[in-house]
C-alpha cells in the first residue's frame, strides 16, 4: 500500500470525526440556549430564563405580570367555589364602605364620562338595528306588567246594549293611578 493513500484516508477519517463531533457540540449549544431563554407569553420577547422559576412563562415587566395575575385569577374564579365566594364577599364589603365611588369618579373624570356616553350611543344604535320592530324606543315591552295588575279593570264599549259580539266593539283597560 502506498503511504500517501494511508495518509489520505487517515486525514479523511480525522476530518469526518471532527465534522460530526463539532456538529454535535453546536446542537447541544443550541439546546442549552433554548433552556437558558424563553418567550414571554404576553409580550412575545425572547428573554433569559430566571433559574429560580422552573416553568417561567412571563417576563418581569409590570404589564406582563398584570396579564399573568389576571390569567391566574380567571382560572381560579372558574375552578374554585370558595375563592368565588371570598371575592364576592370582599367586593360587597368594599361597596358598602365606598358607596359613592363611581359617582365621584364620574364627577372627577370628564373623559371617562364622554367616552362612556359615546360607547352607550353605539350600543343603543346596535340595539335598535337588532330590534327594528321596537322603533327608536329602548324601553322593554313588558314594563307595563307591574302597572296592569289586579286593580285594573277591562270594559267593552259597544254600539248598544246586548251587542257584545259585534265586530266594532272596543275593549278598553282603565288603569287607576295617583298623581304624585
Amino acid at each position: 500500500m502506498n503511504i500517501s493513500w494511508i495518509f489520505f484516508h487517515f486525514f479523511l477519517l480525522i476530518s469526518l470525526l471532527f465534522f460530526f463531533s463539532s456538529k454535535q457540540i453546536f446542537q447541544t449549544r443550541e439546546v442549552r440556549m433554548k433552556c437558558v431563554t424563553f418567550r414571554c407569553a404576553c409580550c412575545k420577547r425572547v428573554l433569559p430564563r430566571n433559574p429560580r422559576v422552573k416553568q417561567q412563562r412571563y417576563c418581569g415587566s409590570a404589564a406582563c405580570q398584570r396579564a399573568r395575575k389576571a390569567k391566574w385569577q380567571r382560572e381560579k374564579m372558574s375552578e374554585d367555589r370558595d375563592y368565588q365566594a371570598t371575592q364576592r364577599e370582599s367586593q360587597r364589603l368594599w361597596q358598602q364602605n365606598n358607596p359613592d365611588y363611581w359617582r365621584q369618579y364620574r364627577r372627577n373624570n370628564c373623559d371617562y364620562r364622554r367616552r362612556n356616553r359615546l360607547l352607550q350611543r353605539a350600543r343603543d344604535d346596535v340595539s335598535r338595528c337588532r330590534q327594528p320592530s321596537t322603533g327608536n324606543s329602548l324601553a322593554k315591552m313588558d314594563t307595563l306588567n307591574r302597572i296592569l295588575d289586579d286593580t285594573t279593570m277591562t270594559y267593552i264599549i259597544s254600539a248598544g246594549p246586548g251587542n257584545l259580539a259585534k265586530m266594532d266593539a272596543l275593549q278598553v283597560k282603565i288603569i287607576p293611578f295617583t298623581a304624585g
